[in-house]
């Protein structure tokens, strides 16, 4: 993460370069179509999860999916694991009832539960969602670094698997003592013997009070978030985030609220193409770095968004594209192919940078492709933006960094979640 750059440099965009108007057929030929993963399984053997049910406790129904002949990636072969598919429906417990269930070795179970142990490590497809109709339940943490948590990573992590996440609270994955990187759920690595290819689901989900809410990710993945609220995550590191794919095939953000974020970015992105619709990125007050981050470049399609920044935020630009990939010294490549499309998009600006008055002017959209090799990676070029209904508020006229139009008064937001019961 670029925590600083006083003197960041804007794409030069004119009216010649970036058309007034761009047609409504030109986002829609690049939106991707519905991203709902489509599991390789035939089938999915329902596990019901929660008080009074087959399985107590996420960590039970962890136990039989990893138990032998089904997903134990030591006894079954890679090809039976990716055509092994479970859906579990949890119901919601009272207060405190799935606080550290998140494996094995958890404080919550004094004993060894079940061979082979279970440690949120999702193996073939699975769809993980709240039982229909009733209050979504709440998966959390004390924040002692209970199960799971101890490897560093959080209460699921995903590999090759398609996997769906819906109607969940995921909160609290964070360790009181400060120390840990940890996630509500990991993206992990591909599993052992199976290709990368996967698609990450997230629909009507909330994540809070975690280090990050969702990060990792890998080249052959796709990563979903709709109709999700994830706020309050990050902290004092600045190493942890609302969101962070960090690489991968498509990012696809949609009716989704991210906002009070610490020190992290409220979206960042690695991914090839990376695609947001009808969403809000506020900071709210709190220390956000960048409400959206993309910094290898890559495809971007904005069509519909909202970006207020906090006067205590530790960067000073509100979308930052191509600002982290240079080749020299850290080997990370520009991404190709890449482009700009911009529909519908509000920029809001604090007077100033409360924590940082020396870093000047806060600047809108900070395009620091094709600025050549040693600045923006090998094989670099100028992304010329295509961008219409561009609005800003509280920005200078030379650093909203798009075609725009003025707002005399700062716009009311929408501060609702926009989670569907």
């Amino acid at each position: 993460m670029k925590t600083h750059s006083p003197t960041a440099s804007v794409g030069r965009v004119t009216r010649r370069t970036a058309l007034a108007a761009l047609p409504a057929v030109a986002l829609q030929a690049t939106w991707p179509g519905k991203a709902y993963p489509a599991p390789r399984s035939p089938a999915f053997e329902v596990l019901q999860v929660g008080p009074g049910k087959r399985f107590r406790s996420l960590t039970e129904a962890g136990v039989f999916m990893n138990s032998i002949p089904r997903w134990n990636n030591g006894y079954t072969a890679p090809e039976q694991i990716a055509r092994m598919g479970f859906h579990l429906i949890v119901s919601p417990g009272p207060p405190g009832y799935y606080t550290n269930d998140s494996g094995s070795h958890s404080r919550k179970w004094p004993s060894l539960v079940g061979w082979p142990p279970y440690e949120g490590n999702l193996l073939g497809p699975v769809i993980i969602e709240g039982e229909p109709g009733k209050p979504a339940p709440v998966l959390d943490t004390d924040g002692f670094g209970d199960g799971v948590l101890y490897y560093q990573t959080g209460l699921f992590s995903t590999g090759s698997c398609d996997a769906t996440f819906r109607r969940l609270i995921f909160r609290g994955f964070r360790r009181k003592d400060g120390y840990g990187n940890y996630a509500a759920v990991r993206l992990g690595e591909a599993t052992k013997g199976l290709p990368m290819k996967s698609q990450v689901l997230f629909e009507d989900c909330e994540i809070s009070g975690c280090d990050n809410g969702v990060m990792g990710g890998s080249r052959g993945q796709s990563l979903t978030l709709r109709r999700c609220y994830i706020h309050d995550n990050g902290n004092g590191s600045g190493r942890v985030h609302n969101v962070y794919f960090s690489d991968g095939d498509t990012l696809t953000v949609e009716d989704v609220l991210s906002t009070r974020c610490s020190i992290g970015h409220l979206m960042k992105s690695r991914s090839a193409s990376t695609f947001v619709r009808n969403s809000r990125f506020i900071g709210d007050g709190r220390t956000e770095s960048s409400c959206l981050d993309l910094p290898d470049a890559g495809i971007l399609v904005i069509d519909g968004l909202v970006c207020e920044k906090s006067a205590g935020s530790d960067a000073n630009w509100i979308i930052h594209y191509s600002g982290e990939n240079q080749d020299s010294g850290n080997g990370i490549p520009f991404r190709v192919p890449s482009s700009i499309a911009v529909r519908d998009l509000t920029m809001i600006a604090p007077p100033g940078l409360a924590r940082h008055p020396d870093w000047g002017a806060i600047i809108g959209f900070a395009n620091e492709s094709g600025a050549g090799a040693d600045e923006s990676g090998k094989g670099s070029f100028f992304v010329r933006p295509v961008a219409a209904n561009v609005a800003a508020f509280g920005l200078q006229a030379d650093k909203v960094g798009l075609p725009y139009r003025p707002l005399a008064s700062r716009p009311a937001i929408d501060m609702r979640s926009p989670v569907q019961a």
